[in-house]
């Protein structure tokens, strides 16, 4: 085990139960996802919904965290980790937005059609579509990665293996949806190891 070094940072208690749990739950909803049926309100289109949302909530956690991690004696690899977080955590709110409205949309829509007509309604406003539905979301994959990378030590907590990791799991959710329990499982298995490795160190130290 490494030794931490004295003043070095480490993760919350909070922090280390969101790289698990938060990662965990988007892989739930990629799974409910699959069982139930897709653009249709009902049970499961809430039960996915509130999964995404809540497992989307408990990034936030994780991007505060992951910045704590930032090397002290590297103020340039400091200062690319706070601007990553800040750019993850715009992404995580137009994420968080998006799932919002996919919820309420369910809650208000009779069947299929009648929800596809809200979600027309809604993405009509060119400002909205931007920010909530393609731009938006993109920061908050942008700002794990540029996070991530700022992160990367051969003595970890975060390695190599966990941005090959998070990059592998961003590819698979874009491929589809339907992988979507893949790429949540992938960013557990990183981000675990990043609280497992910190948690150990700490222990060491």
């Amino acid at each position: 085990m490494t030794h931490l070094a004295p003043g070095a940072p480490a993760l919350t208690p909070l922090s280390r139960f969101c790289l698990i749990a938060g990662p965990a739950l988007i892989a739930c909803y990629g799974i409910i996802r699959l069982l139930s049926d897709s653009g249709v309100p009902g049970p499961g289109w809430t039960a996915d919904h509130l999964a995404l949302f809540c497992g989307l909530a408990l990034f936030g956690p994780v991007f505060l965290g992951l910045r704590r991690l930032a090397p002290a004696g590297s103020p340039v690899r400091r200062r690319v980790a706070a601007v990553s977080s800040v750019v993850a955590l715009a992404g995580l709110a137009a994420s968080l937005a998006q799932a919002a409205i996919d919820l309420v949309v369910g809650f208000r829509a009779a069947d299929g059609p009648e929800m596809s007509d809200l979600f027309e309604q809604v993405q009509s406003h060119a400002a909205v579509h931007l920010v909530v539905y393609s731009a938006g979301p993109l920061l908050f994959y942008a700002g794990l990665v540029a996070l991530v990378a700022a992160l990367v030590s051969r003595r970890g907590p975060v390695t190599g293996w966990t941005l090959a990791a998070i990059l592998l799991g961003i590819v698979v959710m874009g491929v589809s949806l339907d992988l979507m329990p893949v790429g949540g499982m992938l960013f557990m298995q990183a981000l675990a190891l990043v609280g497992r490795t910190d948690r150990d160190r700490v222990a060491d130290a």
